[in-house]
């Protein structure tokens, strides 16, 4: 999908479509990066950093999966799973190249992360791509959707980019809106083309550590640059994001627990309501 800027008069920063998951339509967007301060959340290296870590990779994972549902496109041609998946995957490539966007803002912040994302880019494209078989590609990003949905749940119903940067707050509530929007939709593309609960569950375990090791990885690459790994503020502001404020962790295994029961069924109706107030602000 070809990414198309639009001028400042059409609409702020992202098109406001209303939620529709039977077509996942992908929004025309107009992100202008300028002065984003260093530290855009609650001026925290921790909260800031959770934030730009995932942005860090979101490119990588997000080329890799609209590569290989592509691929697999014909495998549910003229089902009622054609038009949402076809969406999802131009969803995904208009996030991916914003991300990119985003990535060169936190370069010429002076950040340092280069090597790290080659890395990751060959890990998708000569490792998983190469040795796994498309349907583990598949159970590999119905992992991977179902905690991105997880982690977007969180964001939105917390609240939590309450007083960041109005231009970073547009960006992520953008996209958290958006994996909520298309929330379910991978896992039912893998049980369409197999519904084995083993297959679902190695693909899903590591489409969970994936984005759990890029995320530690990434914030810790990041903090460090900053120079603030050991303050106590770092520590305080963990704490408060991790256990005691916004309950991240705990969160995140109860809500993402359910994924590896045998008779998972996604109920994504039940998130709508946190995609549909992004959309209906805008």
């Amino acid at each position: 999908m070809k990414f198309v800027d639009m001028t400042p008069t059409d609409f702020p920063s992202f098109e406001n479509k209303p939620l529709n998951p039977n077509l996942c339509e992908p929004r025309k967007v107009n992100f202008q990066f300028n002065n984003i301060p260093k530290h855009w959340l609650n001026n925290s290296s921790v909260l800031t950093h959770y934030f730009n870590a995932m942005n860090l990779f979101l490119p990588a994972f997000e080329a890799f999966m609209v590569r290989v549902m592509r691929n697999e496109l014909p495998r549910i041609k003229n089902t009622e799973l054609e038009a949402p998946i076809r969406g999802f995957i131009k969803q995904e490539a208009t996030h991916g190249q914003t991300h990119h966007k985003y990535n060169k803002i936190l370069e010429a912040q002076g950040y340092k992360f280069k090597t790290i994302l080659k890395i990751a880019d060959f890990f998708f494209t000569e490792v998983l791509e190469k040795y796994l078989s498309p349907k583990m590609c598949l159970a590999l990003i119905s992992g991977f959707e179902n905690i991105a949905t997880v982690f977007s749940y969180i964001i939105l119903k917390s609240n939590m980019l309450a007083t960041a940067n109005p231009t970073m707050r547009s960006l992520w509530e953008w996209h958290t809106a958006e994996e909520i929007e298309h929330s379910g939709l991978a896992f039912k593309f893998l049980n369409h083309v197999d519904n084995h609960y083993w297959v679902r569950i190695l693909g899903g375990l590591l489409g969970t550590l994936m984005p759990i090791a890029a995320l530690v990885v990434g914030m810790a690459l990041l903090i460090m640059q900053d120079q603030s790994l050991t303050n106590q503020k770092t520590f305080d502001d963990l704490r408060k994001f991790l256990f005691t404020e916004y309950k991240f962790l705990p969160l995140t295994v109860k809500h993402m627990a359910s994924y590896f029961k045998l008779e998972f069924n996604p109920k994504s109706e039940d998130l709508y309501q946190y995609g549909e107030k992004v959309f209906s602000h805008s």
